[in-house]
């Protein structure tokens, strides 16, 4: 399994800690991924809910933000400890744990939320190296999660499993 640690250093103060779980579905060579109108690509997932398993946030992210159900037994390839400045405290402490997994043909309709929406979040097919490199070409001091996203493809590309 892939481990990936990005930590700021001389951060202090209060501490948000969060887990996630997120998808990599991978279908002829394209990577299933959420587009944004910033331009940016996310693996498909979220925040894992008090009392949820990795598992069950990770099915309920992606029928939320894909459309679409998780077949099978998602098998996971990566982790990434972030440790950054954060938004509803000083510091950011999250967990990101990365499934490789297999999705339905079928479509249902998206179950946004309001930020997501307003960020007009799209499932899109696209390659693992396209997505690296357009999210390295935006402000990853404005966008944080680029820089996880970008070292997590990367590591994927370079372990081949994507």
């Amino acid at each position: 399994m892939i481990e990936i640690t990005l930590e700021k250093p001389d951060l202090s103060g209060s501490v948000y800690k969060r887990t996630a779980a997120r998808g990599v579905i991978l279908r002829e060579g394209k990577l299933l991924m959420i587009h944004t109108d910033r331009g940016d690509y996310k693996f498909p997932g979220g925040g894992v809910e008090p009392g949820e398993s990795l598992e069950a946030a990770l099915r309920r992210e992606l029928l939320e933000e894909t459309g679409r159900e998780l077949l099978g037994e998602p098998e996971r390839v990566a982790v990434a400890h972030e440790r950054r400045r954060g938004m509803t405290a000083d510091i950011l402490e999250m967990d990101s744990h990365y499934f490789l997994c297999r999705v339905c043909e079928e479509e249902a309709p998206l179950r946004l939320d309001d930020y997501e929406a307003e960020q007009h979040f799209a499932p899109v097919w696209i390659s693992p190296k396209e997505a690296a490199a357009a999210n390295r070409a935006l402000d990853m001091e404005a966008n944080p999660w680029l820089e996880r996203e970008v070292l997590v493809l990367e590591a994927l590309m370079s372990a081949g499993v994507v």
